[in-house]
């Protein structure tokens, strides 16, 4: 999607120039965004900050507390597509949904814990990105796959809380991604009662999931490679 031969905020910049003007457009993927932007929702891991090597410390971490294998990188990132209780219980080779959410809650509160603007830094020019379309009062929420409270640890340590309506998190909603529950909520009681604009709105991630999600909430799904 983004040529990696520009730094990412030389693709964050032209990416917000190309969206957020009525008369041009942004090319994500196969489709292009035509016109301005409504609103904008956010993914966390892999989309506003890098968290991978943290995530994947703290789940072999419950893993060998548990008495399991710990797992390659590699491994961590094919299971990030699940929810954090199915996600270890993935990797364990378990299809036990108590000891599932057990080892969530034990990897939820070691990671919390640990979240830091230095261990979770956030990706460059997103920061800017995220001025921009304040400036521009766009109205913006975030939705992850991750616990919420590790979503609002994340927004609290990079002081983010003031840019968005909500954070959500997988726990937080009935159904996570790539259900449409989620973004339905945030768009239905966060978004919509307070917008005054017309046009698109976008969900950004970096998984299948999340434009799955995108699709099924009826929004357009904007995916990342950084």
């Amino acid at each position: 999607l983004f040529r990696r031969s520009k730094t990412r905020e030389e693709i964050v910049k032209s990416k917000i120039s190309a969206v957020m003007t009525e008369d041009k457009y942004g090319s994500a993927g196969s489709f292009m965004i035509h016109g301005p932007l409504a609103s904008v929702v956010f993914d966390v891991d892999g989309t506003l900050v890098s968290s991978t090597k943290l995530a994947h410390e703290a789940t072999n971490v419950v893993l060998q507390e548990f008495g399991y294998k710990t797992i390659s990188k590699s491994e961590y990132g094919e299971g990030t597509k699940f929810t954090t209780p199915v996600r270890l219980a993935w990797h364990a080779g378990v299809s036990d949904e108590v000891k599932g959410h057990e080892m969530g809650r034990r990897f939820d509160d070691i990671i919390i814990d640990l979240v830091s603007r230095e261990r979770v830094p956030l990706f460059d020019g997103i920061l800017e990105l995220i001025e921009k379309l304040h400036q521009e009062d766009i109205p913006m929420a975030v939705l992850s796959n991750a616990s919420g409270g590790y979503v609002r640890r994340v927004m609290q340590v990079h002081g983010l809380e003031k840019y968005f309506k909500i954070s959500l998190g997988a726990d937080d909603v009935q159904r996570a991604k790539p259900a449409p529950d989620g973004l339905l909520h945030i768009m239905k009681n966060y978004i919509e009662p307070e917008s005054s604009q017309s046009g698109r709105n976008v969900y950004i991630g970096d998984s299948i999931s999340d434009g799955k999600a995108a699709k099924a909430a009826g929004m357009i799904g904007l995916g990342v490679g950084w």
